[in-house]
C-alpha cells in the first residue's frame, strides 16, 4: 500500500473515531453521574468526550485534507493536523466552560417539578394555624419537609397525602384520598 494512502486511511479513521465520539457525547451528556443526581457532577472542561471527540475530528479533517489536496510532506501534515486539533481543542474547552458548565448540572426547577405527586406521610400534624410536618422518599432517600394543606383543613398524624409542590421548604399538600378519586 502506498503511503499516501495509509496516510489517507489514518486521516479517516481519526476523523470517524472523533466523530463516532461526539455523537456519543451527544447522546449520553457528558456530566459524570455516580449513581444520584446529587452526586452528578461536571468533568474538567479540558478533559471530557465532547472535547476529545471534536479534537480528534478537527485533526483528522485537517490531516486528510492536507494529505490528499496539499503540497506539503508528511511530517508538515501532522503539524497542520495537530495545529488544528489544538485550536479545536481550545475552542471547544472554552465553549464547555462558558457555556455548557456555566450553570447549575440539575435544575432546581426539575427536581421540584419531579417531587409533584409524591405521596408522603404526615408526621407532624398539620393545624389551621401551623405547618406540620411530611415524610416522602426521593431518589433512595428519606426526607422530610414542613407541610399545610392546600384547602386549609387540618390533616392527622400518619396521613397519606400528595405533594402538590414545594416552596421555600414548605410542601403544598392534598389528601391522597382526594386524589385518588380524581384519578
Amino acid at each position: 500500500m502506498p503511503f499516501l494512502t495509509a496516510e489517507l486511511i489514518f486521516y479517516a479513521v481519526v476523523s470517524g473515531l472523533g466523530l463516532l465520539i461526539a455523537v456519543y457525547a451527544m447522546l449520553n451528556g457528558s456530566a459524570i453521574n455516580r449513581h444520584t443526581p446529587s452526586q452528578l457532577k461536571a468533568p474538567p472542561a479540558a478533559f471530557n468526550t465532547p472535547v476529545a471527540g471534536i479534537a480528534a475530528l478537527a485533526f483528522g479533517i485537517a490531516g486528510y485534507g492536507f494529505s490528499k489536496y496539499g503540497q506539503l510532506g508528511a511530517i508538515t501534515n501532522v503539524i497542520a493536523a495537530i495545529i488544528a486539533g489544538g485550536i479545536a481543542w481550545v475552542g471547544m474547552t472554552m465553549l464547555m466552560a462558558k457555556w455548557a458548565y456555566k450553570g447549575s448540572l440539575v435544575d432546581p426547577h426539575e427536581e421540584l417539578e419531579e417531587l409533584q405527586g409524591t405521596v408522603a406521610s404526615i408526621t407532624r400534624a398539620i393545624t389551621s394555624t401551623s405547618l406540620g410536618e411530611i415524610e416522602y422518599f426521593s431518589h433512595g432517600q428519606r426526607l422530610h419537609a414542613h407541610a399545610r394543606s392546600i384547602d386549609g383543613a387540618p390533616v392527622d398524624v400518619g396521613t397519606e397525602v400528595v405533594i402538590e409542590k414545594i416552596v421555600d421548604g414548605v410542601a403544598d399538600v392534598e389528601l391522597w384520598s382526594v386524589v385518588e378519586q380524581r384519578i
